[in-house]
């Protein structure tokens, strides 16, 4: 009988997610709200990285988060029947690099010799079962010391992520030829038609050891700093407060900056699973389920007659749309926001003059 791999899921949660306000809020980001279906992007997240598939068997996840979300995660957790191995808490945000560091140190101290799944917790993936595929196929290459990025194989030339161009083919994953910057239209839609790219989804998988070991040549600095903040933590009941005086001084990178772009060990998986980073209202208006006229309103506070091609959404008062196109509609607590479709890229300027208002009452 062949082994089970171990894979850890380590969730990033630590995101605000202002391109959704005003349903998205420090207090109650993006990932602790339940955009697609019943369950929280979060909730999503960690039931698709849990179970068995192939040879990988998914333990108990690390969830790293704002140590003010601290009891709604674990309540959230709790509701499905998930217990994390660890709740991780950031004192300040550092970016996605120190999280990797901090998890690859703990599983270290834990004696876990299995993977490290890296993931955020707000994206939404239509087929959770291709997901959990594709990290069974991609376990070899991570057993082997590669470090493993999954990419998306893009539908369209967007100009939104970054890309990744594959090189040659290595078992179930390809090298990586490089890492490019969110580009132009006219490169995006030469990059669909050379057909190597996919968008860079920001999720990995390798050997805790391995990352460790590669952070310790490109920036050792951010793996002393998290390894120290997590030697100094105060820990209760499965929560680790990594130290806050320590953690602070760490730098701000992300994995790929940090990391990825730098290693001669990366490789990517391409897979096709119905992906989103949620990255906008439009883009979940995109996803949402709409009539013949294209409208999303499947709230029971919203009463929509003759609208098109809109998304109306409200988790407070009842809002009527009467013969809107085009829009964007949301009301949330004690902020609405009324916007077209195409100008939804300018919320967090919004957010951003709340802030100049010295209104943190509302973000």
């Amino acid at each position: 009988m062949t082994d089970k791999t171990v894979v850890t899921p380590v969730i990033m949660s630590g995101g605000s997610g202002t391109r959704l306000w005003p349903m998205s809020r420090q207090a109650r980001p993006k990932q602790l709200r339940a955009l697609m279906s019943d369950h929280t992007l979060l909730q999503e997240t960690a039931l698709r990285a849990s179970g068995e598939t192939g040879d990988v068997t998914f333990g108990d996840p690390i969830i790293i988060c704002n140590a003010a979300h601290r009891e709604e995660i674990a309540t959230q957790m709790d509701a499905v029947g998930i217990t994390p191995a660890a709740i991780v808490l950031e004192p300040v945000g550092r970016n996605t690099a120190p999280c990797a560091a901090a998890a690859a140190a703990l599983m270290a101290e834990t004696g876990e010799d299995g993977l490290m799944l890296l993931l955020p917790a707000d994206h939404h993936i239509r087929d959770a079962e291709g997901f959990r595929a594709a990290v069974a196929r991609a376990a070899g290459a991570a057993r082997d010391g590669a470090l493993v990025t999954f990419g998306i194989r893009p539908d369209g030339p967007e100009t939104g992520y970054g890309y990744i161009r594959r090189g040659e083919k290595s078992g179930a994953a390809y090298s990586v030829d490089q890492f490019v910057e969110k580009p132009d239209r006219k490169t995006a839609e030469r990059y669909l038609e050379e057909g190597l790219y996919s968008w860079n989804a920001g999720i990995f998988l390798f050997r805790a050891d391995r990352l460790a070991e590669e952070m310790r040549g490109q920036c050792p600095e951010i793996l002393d700093a998290a390894a120290a903040a997590l030697k100094a933590a105060l820990r209760s009941d499965g929560v680790i407060a990594l130290d806050p005086a320590i953690f602070a001084d760490c730098p701000s990178d992300s994995i790929d900056y940090a990391v990825m772009e730098k290693t001669s060990r990366a490789a990517v998986l391409p897979m096709d699973i119905g992906w989103s980073d949620i990255g906008s209202w439009s883009a979940l208006w995109e996803l949402a389920e709409k009539d013949e006229a294209g409208l999303a309103a499947h709230s029971d506070r919203v009463i929509a007659i003759g609208a098109r091609n809109s998304y109306v959404r409200s988790d407070g008062p009842l809002v009527a749309a009467l013969g809107v196109e085009d829009l964007i509609v949301v009301a949330s607590g004690d902020a609405v926001l009324v916007a077209r479709r195409d100008a939804v890229q300018d919320v967090k300027k919004v957010v951003e003059e709340l802030k100049t208002r010295n209104r943190d009452d509302l973000v």
